[in-house]
């Protein structure tokens, strides 16, 4: 076989078609980029209770993800997420919201009181636990009880309330 030799011509041709699908990779590159960067935005809240009052601490997540965050003192919250996905925003004591993410950049959501809730939560020295799942012995301390008290030293009546619960102040002098 003998191989052709190549022309002028035809080298400028294999050049140009060279450098026109490079430049339309590059633009197709470039065109996802952009798309991808499109589909995120950051969606900045406020959540609050059915009376208005701000939540403060409430736990705004992506579902399906670890992406979460939680609102400030203010009950503002900003989460970067993807247009249409799915927020759930839950609290104790409040029933648990899904928001869907539309257009807007803002959005302001009102959690409902779970009363039901707050009677299986039991908070111990190291955190909550569920009603249930507690197995030892658990005291709790109206605040009337201590009001009806004649101490001047709430700590003192708290202590004499809840058998087992010692409190010791230490006096500092600097």
């Amino acid at each position: 076989m003998k191989l052709k030799k190549q022309t002028k011509s035809s080298s400028r041709f294999f050049q140009r078609t060279c450098l026109v699908a490079g430049v339309c990779l590059w633009g197709m590159l470039s065109m996802t980029a952009v798309y991808a960067q499109q589909q995120t935005k950051t969606l900045a809240g406020t959540v609050v209770d059915a009376r208005g009052e701000i939540i403060t601490g409430a736990s705004v997540s992506e579902k399906g993800t670890t992406n979460a965050v939680m609102t400030d003192v203010d009950g503002k919250f900003s989460i970067t997420v993807q247009e249409g996905a799915t927020l759930n925003i839950s609290f104790l004591g409040y029933k648990t919201q899904s928001y869907v993410v539309g257009a807007a950049n803002t959005a302001q959501i009102v959690l409902q009181e779970d009363s039901k809730e707050l009677d299986e939560v039991v908070v111990v020295g190291y955190g909550m636990q569920k009603k249930k799942l507690v197995t030892g012995a658990t005291v709790q301390v109206k605040g009337a009880d201590i009001a009806r008290m004649n101490t001047p030293n709430v700590l003192g009546a708290l202590q004499s309330q809840a058998p087992g619960v010692e409190i010791t102040q230490v006096r500092r002098w600097f």
